[in-house]
């Protein structure tokens, strides 16, 4: 009857197992929940929104191979899955871009022809007196017998060509002046007598740029003459080239690239249906958002159960007992499943999961759960070793405010993460603390109740006996524990030295923001990029410039011209595609409202590449205020990386340092144990930078966040036990507590650095980043860090470990 208080635990798990199957279908994975007013790249967007007209969409591209009318079949069809779309065929996008163009010269065509409407007007009077020539030849005759000497009748005309000759000694000019008839210019003294060369020249005259030339003494092209706006046109395409976008563009051997414009709110959910309906290749800035998510999602199936195999493998062997192993596993489950009810329940409020936040709970839950479960349990069994009198009872006393208070301090670290200026590290804390606290629940109630109500006999099956809390590796853990105390000085020294090194690897490595490392690099998306780089491979930039463009045109033009030189397509106040004038022309108003001018630039390179962020980096370390995608994230990675190294971690630091102050009565104890944990959590970065090389730009971050608070448990199972020890010699006391704690925190080592490798099962490459460092690391502090580093700084500082405290007490 006992076992039947187990029941409702039981049902708790049943009722909430449907909420984690199917938490990942809430996980948010765009950065747009976590951006703000104070980014300055949404300052950008309200510019933009407010003033140029600007509608934030995303755009998808969709790479089908076969022929236009089939490609342009299969993308309608798959189509109705997204809503509010738009499709843009290559034709029509390079009908827009022509028709932009046209509208952004349209004022130099209109300069161009007023310049040549005189000329045209002459021209057409040349035409017109051409024929009436030839209708009248015989009075035309007589012209050219007044200019060059022949047989002319006296007239008035004559004397004043005479008048004329004395003032311009040339004939032609004379005679041009007195009958104002340029034709005359196409004779002379020596073919004006031949009629029928008079006749011939006339009609098959065509060189009216002549007769312009040398009436008005400027060359007008015969082109500028017949077509005057294909004339001015291309003139104009020839100082001001238009934007270079081709068929090639958009057509390769047998491949079509079209363009889909979706909302900036368009569901993940539909996206990734549009993917999976498509018989081609997806990719873009929405595209991978939602590959990540479908991989999250398979990945995180694979990462439960390689966390459920290789965990129960390690129970097994380090406890030999079915029934504890079983308690220890459902405790586990029945932790990721309350956390993941948690956070359920949060999104009611407003709450958005961030994946990452989603991913990490598992393991975090699953390993501290075990590891908390595994104290209180080795401790009862200690208990029973010892014939204690009321063994649960003091298991829980000591234990169970072990795990207690190490769980608090976790969480209590964790929530520096909420008082951060950073929305996204805001949005992880929350989910870290949730985590933390949900694993205290299984790890001391639920097994408070099951070893109160399950008979001990059945705890030892299939052996005689409980599982014994003492065993060999008692024996490496004094001895080198032992060997750390005798050489202290030269132990420390050497923990030193890998902290300086570790903090060097970390300082000189970079990371990155490469779209592999949150989807396979074997994911549709990824191929798509590639592809798309030898086809449309822009990204978009937006550049605001507040102020009269007039007065800053320098700065505009400087900015264009470089881009225009890394080939990019620059569209604003001093240029137009790969243009750009180095005076102020009808494009400087056209890009400038109230007070500021905008930029397009066509960066050439996909969005989120390293090339494209490299630019855009580029131009906000200039000093410009820059919108757009590529902006957007670097405006996230360098508010939520400075936050966490300039003020979280600080922070996490104090409140760890305060609590366990408090809790032990002593100030160096935890300034201590941040020296180990700050060693621990620099090596394990630095040795995630030396095997992956660069690495995504949260994945140190995420292992200082994990290591400085899991970490705690450790040296907080440790020192607990120390200050039990009733010995007088510090050193006897501290070698005692970390032999008797010994089994425990190697059990737990083991157990959550194995949660963590499970991570490295993902076909993510981040998450093999974070898997890897994190398990190395915890598997560093447990067998090299506790036993080692600890033993030789607090051998070290002795009774001073306790300070103010006068001793060490037995009780806390």
């Amino acid at each position: 009857m006992k076992l039947v208080l187990l029941l409702p635990w039981i049902i708790i798990a049943i009722l909430l197992s449907p909420i984690a199957l199917s938490i990942q279908n809430h996980f948010v994975y765009s950065d747009a929940p976590f951006l703000n007013t104070q980014y300055q790249s949404v300052k950008v967007e309200n510019i933009l929104k407010e003033y140029f007209n600007y509608t934030k969409e995303s755009e998808i591209f969709v790479l089908i191979n076969g022929s236009y009318n089939y490609s342009l079949h299969e993308i309608e069809n798959s189509s109705k899955y997204l809503k509010n779309y738009n499709i843009i065929t290559p034709y029509s996008y390079i009908k827009q871009i022509n028709e932009s163009y046209l509208n952004a010269i349209s004022p130099l065509i209109s300069k161009g022809l007023n310049i040549l409407e005189p000329y045209l007007e002459l021209y057409n009077n040349l035409t017109r007196e051409r024929l009436e020539l030839l209708n009248n030849i015989t009075c035309f005759e007589y012209q050219l017998n007044v200019t060059y000497g022949g047989n002319a009748t006296n007239s008035s005309y004559v004397n004043v060509y005479k008048e004329y000759l004395n003032k311009t000694h040339s004939p032609q000019l004379a005679g041009y002046y007195t009958f104002h008839d340029p034709f005359i210019f196409l004779f002379s003294r020596n073919n004006f007598t031949n009629v029928t060369l008079i006749r011939y020249t006339l009609e098959n005259f065509n060189n009216y740029s002549y007769l312009i030339y040398k009436i008005k003494g400027v060359n007008i092209p015969e082109e500028a003459l017949a077509n005057p706006k294909g004339f001015v046109l291309q003139e104009i395409e020839n100082e001001a080239p238009p934007p270079p976008i081709s068929l090639d563009n958009f057509h390769k051997n047998d491949t079509w690239l079209f363009i889909i414009t979706v909302p900036d709110n368009e569901s993940l959910t539909n996206v990734e249906n549009f993917i999976q309906h498509t018989h081609g290749i997806v990719t873009g800035h929405f595209p991978i958002y939602a590959q990540s998510a479908y991989y999250t999602s398979e990945n995180l199936k694979t990462i439960d159960i390689v966390t459920f195999i290789l965990v129960g493998i390690l129970l097994i062997v380090l406890l030999r007992s079915l029934l504890p192993i079983i308690l220890l596993i459902f405790s586990a489950l029945l932790g990721i499943e309350i956390a993941y009810g948690f956070l359920y329940t949060s999104t009611i409020f407003g709450y958005q999961i961030y994946y990452i936040s989603g991913l990490v709970i598992p393991p975090i839950v699953f390993g501290i759960t075990i590891d908390y479960s595994i104290l209180f349990m080795y401790r009862y069994f200690e208990e029973l070793k010892k014939n204690d009198s009321n063994p649960l009872k003091k298991a829980f006393r000591t234990a169970g405010r072990g795990a207690i208070f190490s769980g608090l301090s976790i969480a209590l670290g964790f929530s520096s993460f909420l008082l951060s200026p950073s929305p996204l590290l805001r949005n992880i804390g929350e989910a870290l603390i949730i985590a933390s606290l949900s694993a205290l629940i299984p790890a001391t109630l639920f097994n408070y109740t099951a070893l109160s109500k399950i008979p001990d006999k059945y705890l030892s099956f299939p052996k005689k006996e409980v599982p014994n809390p003492i065993d060999a590796r008692q024996k490496y853990l004094k001895i080198v524990s032992s060997f750390s105390i005798k050489h202290k000085y030269i132990i420390v020294t050497i923990m030193a030295i890998l902290a300086i090194i570790s903090l060097g690897v970390f300082l000189t490595h970079n990371t990155n923001v490469a779209i592999y490392e949150i989807v396979p690099s074997n994911s549709e998306t990824v191929k798509g990029e590639n592809i798309l780089s030898n086809m449309f491979n822009y990204s978009i930039d937006y550049i605001i410039i507040k102020g009269n463009p007039n007065s800053s045109y320098a700065t505009i033009y400087n900015v264009s011209k470089m881009i225009i030189e890394k080939g990019g397509l620059v569209y604003g106040p001093a240029s137009y595609g790969v243009d750009a004038s180095a005076t102020p022309s009808y494009l400087t108003n056209l890009y400038y409202n109230h007070n500021y001018s905008v930029i397009y630039v066509y960066i050439p390179y996909p969005v989120f590449s390293n090339n494209a962020i490299n630019l855009t980096k580029e131009l906000i370390n200039e000093g410009f205020m820059v919108g757009g995608s590529n902006a957007n994230r670097i405006d996230i990675v360098d508010n939520t990386v400075s936050t966490y190294y300039s003020f979280t971690l600080p922070l996490t630091i104090i409140f760890i340092i305060i609590y366990i102050s408090i809790i032990l009565k002593s100030v160096i104890v935890p300034l201590r144990l941040s020296a180990t944990l700050l060693v621990s959590s620099i090596v394990g970065v630095a040795v995630m930078f030396l095997v992956f090389k660069s690495v995504y730009w949260l994945s140190p971050l995420i292992v200082f966040a994990l290591l400085f608070s899991l970490g705690i448990d450790y040296d907080m199972f440790i020192i607990l036990r120390i200050k039990e020890e009733k010995e007088k010699d510090e050193n006897e006391r501290i070698l005692k507590g970390v032999i008797n704690t010994g089994l425990v925190v190697t059990a737990a080592g083991l157990i959550l650095s194995g949660a963590f490798f499970s991570l490295m099962s993902a076909n993510m490459r981040f998450l093999e980043e974070i898997g890897f460092s994190v398990g190395f690391s915890i598997l560093f502090d447990t067998f090299i860090v506790r036993p080692i580093f600890v033993p030789a700084i607090m051998s070290i500082l002795k009774q001073y470990n306790w300070w103010p405290a006068r001793e060490s007490k037995t009780s806390t």
